[in-house]
């Protein structure tokens, strides 16, 4: 009775576990820059890591126990150890961010996360001490549903990421949109610029070693108020001392956002009858996912090839596309989690009524 029951869990949790798989591909073909991907592969792995257990425990050896809780252990472990030192990596992060890159505010994040980090429990001891207990509890609570929602889809943005990044763009690309960034000095090109174009150049001659004809390249990328000269203009320039034909080198120097950078480009597409699907973008690494939701959006079907990032960056920078990508949603954000918010209060206030009756 017992082995039939745990044969009926085991079935469940694999069936389980492929509905959610073929509920992820459909997803991803569907739109390969959605959220819902991670968080589809997120369950997923959770279902299968349940699953795989559950299996484990019912029909494996000693040996395989032993083996696979082995395992658990150490990823738990390594787990709470991040997790714990957390505060003190986003502050040496910081650190690294603060003495090789600008101190603009974007630069800081992983500073003032590293700083609630440390001090929270602090913070929340002084709430303790001088606030109504009924307050502290209730502060303690909606910040534990804040990292809580925050981690989730900080988790879900990370698989969907993964998962974007796992498929590469064929060699048999029209065009290609190279993303302005900041200039130095208002007139230089900086290392992040030089690796964005550098990563087309590299697509666009692994495609003609492939075959492929030479796509035609859209360096994108206007004049800022601390800038001398449109990025674009400057990109071709350094496209062209490489020896990239000069027909094949297109400057687009009137956009100032990402938007822009795709719907400025997809206007010369089609004043050149283009097609408008047949092509990539470059980018930073970090930046492609957040890329590839604005390409959609001005009707670009298209996906991106990203350039590394130095590694001490990464971090901060993946920190800010996440943000971002949050405040592309905000009202979707703000209303479910001013729902988790209202229903702890609500149960509060209940449990304290309750309570006081009692």
């Amino acid at each position: 009775m017992q082995m039939g029951f745990l044969n009926l869990v085991i079935v469940s949790m694999w069936l389980i576990g492929g509905i959610i798989f073929g509920s992820l591909v459909l997803s991803f073909r569907s739109n390969q820059v959605r959220l819902l991907n991670g968080v589809l592969l997120t369950i997923l792995s959770v279902v299968i890591l349940m699953a795989l257990t559950v299996t484990i425990v019912v029909y494996g050896n000693p040996v395989l126990w032993y083996s696979w809780f082995g395992i658990l252990f150490i990823l738990l472990l390594g787990l709470v150890l991040i997790t714990s030192l957390m505060g003190l990596l986003l502050l040496w992060n910081a650190w690294l961010v603060w003495h090789r890159e600008n101190h603009a505010i974007g630069n800081l994040l992983t500073l003032f996360l590293g700083l609630y980090l440390i001090l929270s429990p602090w913070i929340f001891t002084l709430f303790d001490q001088y606030l109504p207990g009924w307050l502290a509890d209730g502060l303690r609570a909606m910040s534990g549903i804040l990292i809580g929602y925050l981690t989730f889809w900080l988790i879900s943005f990370s698989m969907s990421f993964l998962l974007y990044k796992v498929f590469r763009p064929k060699y048999n690309q029209a065009y290609i949109i190279v993303l302005g960034a900041g200039l130095l000095n208002g007139y230089q090109l900086s290392g992040l610029l030089r690796a964005r174009i550098d990563v087309g150049l590299k697509f666009a001659q692994e495609q003609v070693d492939h075959g492929g004809e030479l796509p035609l390249l859209i360096m994108s990328g206007g004049q800022g108020t601390d800038e001398t000269l449109p990025e674009g203009r400057v990109m071709r320039e350094y496209a062209l001392a490489t020896g990239y034909p000069a027909d094949r080198v297109i400057a687009e120097e009137q956009s100032t956002t990402t938007y822009e950078n795709m719907l400025f480009s997809k206007e010369i597409l089609v004043e050149r009858h283009v097609p408008l699907q047949a092509g990539v973008f470059a980018t930073s690494d970090y930046h492609v996912f957040r890329a590839a939701g604005y390409a959609r959006l001005v009707g670009l079907m298209i996906n991106g090839i990203g350039a590394r990032t130095r590694r001490y960056f990464i971090y901060n920078a993946f920190i800010r596309e996440y943000v971002a990508l949050l405040l592309m949603h905000k009202r979707f954000h703000a209303f479910w989690l001013g729902f988790w918010w209202l229903l702890v209060i609500g149960l509060a206030l209940v449990t304290g009524y309750s309570n006081h009756w009692r």
